[in-house]
């Protein structure tokens, strides 16, 4: 990297700075959290926060003194995730550089349940403004990448921070030489699915996942069985067609599943994938199904 290109980099950047973070409204200062049913849409558990409460009742992450960083865009075709995050400058930096306290997602979503995996969270701007991540990237996230912190304080403006609440990754310093917390491309590429990455252009830009004045999070399952109410067990696919029919989850397919569907219809529709549970390919739960599934036997 020469000094001309740092340059021109830094001036670029100058310019544009303000389109490399998306942009969000006001401060935010309380948070609804949210876990949907299988169908995505109705709401299964819910629960309103506000940074007096999680600071009261939860971990506090940060410790008012040690600051963490997003790398933006490198603007360069030939380095676009710089692995050695060798595009830094300190007196025009393009990475977002705050010291910070706040709260952990996880421990955000255990509030409401938590997650699963397969699941995936979505983190909501009061205005609309989202990113997505995985169950891993919440529950088990490498060093690299950091536990996700809904960010409610900072150093400079304390509560009255205009950006908060603003999501940030906790990363260590193990992929950065001058040891700072730098959530940096590389890091975003390695610690995340494709679809979770966030692009400036053509160019990877890792500041764009920092979300803020956060409102929401939303916990999105993956579709799965629940143990039918008569029974402790998960319901099995006897013979990988897609269809639950060892309702009663004791490993075989039986008369007894029949009569645990029969008994609880309306639960499963109310609380099961229904494609898993409709035998009769009807796309509903019916009576239908019942004799499609003692037919069956």
């Amino acid at each position: 990297m020469t000094r001309g290109y740092v340059t021109l980099s830094t001036a670029i950047l100058l310019v544009l700075g303000l389109l490399v973070i998306p942009a969000a409204g006001a401060q935010t200062t309380s948070l609804d959290i949210v876990r949907y049913g299988w169908d995505n849409t109705t709401v299964a558990e819910s629960v309103t926060v506000n940074v007096t409460w999680m600071e009261a009742n939860l971990p506090v992450m940060g410790d008012g003194a040690t600051p963490y960083y997003f790398q933006g865009p490198t603007f360069d075709g030939s380095n676009l995730w710089d692995p050695a995050e060798s595009i830094y400058v300190d007196s025009a930096t393009i990475k977002i550089n705050e010291t910070i306290r706040g709260t952990a997602v996880h421990d955000l979503v255990e509030l409401v349940g938590g997650m699963h995996p397969g699941d995936e969270i979505r983190v909501r701007a009061d205005d609309g403004m989202w990113k997505r991540f995985g169950y891993a990237n919440v529950y088990n996230p490498p060093a690299r990448q950091g536990p996700p912190v809904v960010a409610w304080w900072n150093a400079r403006n304390g509560y009255a921070w205009p950006d908060s609440m603003r999501l940030f990754f906790f990363a260590d310093t193990s992929s950065n030489e001058m040891g700072r917390h730098i959530f940096g491309n590389e890091d975003m590429h390695q610690s995340m699915a494709p679809r979770y990455w966030h692009y400036f252009d053509i160019y990877p830009s890792a500041a764009g996942l920092s979300v803020r004045s956060v409102a929401y999070l939303e916990i999105f399952p993956a579709p799965r069985a629940l143990a039918v109410p008569g029974s402790t067990e998960i319901p099995t696919d006897t013979d990988g067609d897609g269809l639950y029919d060892d309702v009663n989850g004791n490993g075989r397919r039986d008369f007894a599943d029949v009569v645990l569907y029969f008994n609880q219809m309306t639960w499963i529709d109310s609380n099961e994938p229904v494609p898993f549970f409709d035998f009769n390919g009807n796309s509903r739960i019916d009576f239908a199904d019942v004799v499609a599934l003692f037919t069956s036997l």
